[in-house]
Order: structure tokens, then sequence, then C-alpha cells
């Protein structure tokens, strides 16, 4: 595989890749956050209403088993932990595509740069994949 192959059939796919699988994760992260927030905000605001309408206690009840639930909801599936290992891999492969492209860094001098260039990025996905078995493993061994 030379250069242009790498780039264009493997780097610029795990780029795609990870750019959506942060922006995905990242969008359920806050849609569930927010989500918390706007029910946490409507207890305080029923608490007022328990006097006139004694039923609404079953639904500041509701409200809170339904925060309860979204925040362990979030720390199961690690939305967050998810999004910012996606969105880091993607920097740093972007950053090492840059370096590669203009011939700076590390690139800058060696004439086995696409050899090193390779590496640099297999390695960061290999580390990406390391972080992801950690979150997910650590996901089930806290059950």
């Amino acid at each position: 595989m030379n250069e242009e192959e790498y780039i264009e059939k493997r780097l610029n796919g795990q780029l795609k890749w990870y750019s959506d699988k942060s922006d995905k994760f990242q969008k359920k992260y806050k849609g569930w956050q927010m989500v918390k927030i706007i029910a946490a905000l409507m207890i305080p605001l029923l608490i007022f209403w328990i006097e006139v309408f004694s039923e609404i206690k079953y639904v500041i009840s509701i409200l809170g088993a339904f925060i309860a639930f979204i925040e362990s909801y979030l720390k199961i599936y690690n939305y967050r932990e998810l999004w910012n290992t996606y969105r880091a891999t993607l920097e740093k492969l972007k950053r090492e595509k840059v370096f590669f492209l203009t011939k700076t860094g590390i690139y800058k001098t060696k004439k086995d740069s696409f050899e090193l260039f390779v590496t640099n990025c297999e390695q960061i996905m290999k580390n990406e994949n390391t972080i992801w078995d950690n979150i997910t493993n650590q996901k089930h061994t806290n059950d």
C-alpha cells in the first residue's frame, strides 16, 4: 500500500469514523444531560403547587426517579468518555496527517517518513482501542 492508498483508504476512513462516533456520543451525552437538567428544574417549580394539587407529589417523585435513571444510564453507556476518547483520537490522527503531508515535525528529515507515519497512526488507533476496551469493560466490572 502506497502513501496515497493508505491516506485515502485507511486514514481518511478512520478519520470519518472517529468524527462520526464522536459527534454521535456527544449528541447523546448532551441530549440526556439537557433532559436531566429540565427534569431537575421542574421539581422546585412543582413543589409550589403541592398545596393546591396534592397529586403533584407523585409527579415530583417520578421526576426524581427519572433523574436517577438518566444518571445511571449515562454512567452505564459512558457516552462522555467515549465522545472524549474518539475526539482525542481524531485530533491526534489529524495532527499526524498534517505533519506528514507538510513534511514537518518528526517527518521533516526522515527518508522513511511514510513507514513512521503509518506506524504512528496505527499506534494511535491501537491506543484508542485499548482505551475503548478499558471503558467498556469497566462498565461490566462495576456492575
